[in-house]
């Protein structure tokens, strides 16, 4: 093992009860975020479903500097940082909303006290009454165009949203999303269900990313997944070293 693996190791062991993790650089989300935001791939608008303060769209905004970002997040909470990232730069947009199937309807959402944790279906926290808008309508609201880099953080709604994308995913080229171990609500589809069901819609894993490992028992939790097309140029060898 390399002095900075045993490092790295180190620190993980130090700050494993808080349940962070650290990752070296080439695993972690703004690592490849950046990696594929340089590929010559012509991406003209980012959709950040669960925005929540904004700061994954803030990333996105600098690595991706000719793309429009719209932020989708459901809570009152997040809308003096929505609010303020928006003022701050002309290429962001979001909407209060949860995104759905049930396009102009409502949904019941439990909000938790740390509002991460809030989803669909919860069990835990204040139950509220939000909006829901399909990924296609908000699409169409805001103007964007394709082609289009989604990212998801929605706590085991993601198959929902995604069939209310139909038309988004034809111009989609890539996805982020977290994706479980535990099927924590009824809608979570297990990461290996996720995989096939991106499967069927023409996307392959590329990377995974913020592997996240309960910390009661060591168990794998959650772990990011960036999909691309099945026909992107990344898959054009099958080489380990000419990629």
């Amino acid at each position: 093992m390399s002095a900075k693996k045993k490092l790295l190791g180190l620190a993980n062991s130090l700050i494993a009860p808080t349940g962070v993790q650290l990752y070296r650089k080439g695993v972690d989300m703004e690592s490849v975020l950046r990696q594929v935001a340089g590929w010559d791939h012509g991406i003209n608008s980012v959709i950040d479903l669960g925005a929540a303060k904004g700061d994954w769209s803030r990333m996105a905004l600098k690595l991706f500097p000719n793309a429009r970002i719209v932020g989708v997040d459901p809570l009152d909470e997040r809308r003096p940082y929505l609010d303020r990232l928006k003022a701050s730069n002309p290429r962001f947009d979001y909407v209060q909303a949860v995104a759905g199937k049930d396009d102009g309807g409502t949904v019941e959402l439990a909000v938790t006290p740390d509002l991460d944790g809030s989803t669909i279906h919860g069990s835990e926290g204040e139950m509220r009454t939000v909006p829901v808008h399909s990924v296609d309508a908000v699409v169409e609201m805001k103007g964007l165009e394709g082609p289009f880099f989604m990212k998801f953080d929605t706590h085991g709604f993601e198959k929902p949203i995604l069939e209310s994308a139909e038309k988004t995913l034809a111009q989609t080229k890539y996805i982020v999303m977290e994706a479980y171990n535990f099927r924590h609500s009824p809608d979570t589809l297990l990461f290996h269900e996720m995989i096939a069901f991106m499967e069927e819609r023409g996307f392959r894993v590329s990377h995974l990313v913020d592997i996240l490992n309960r910390p009661t028992d060591g168990a794998l939790w959650q772990i990011d997944l960036f999909f691309a097309r099945h026909d992107d140029p990344i898959f054009n060898s099958d080489s380990y070293r000419h990629g």
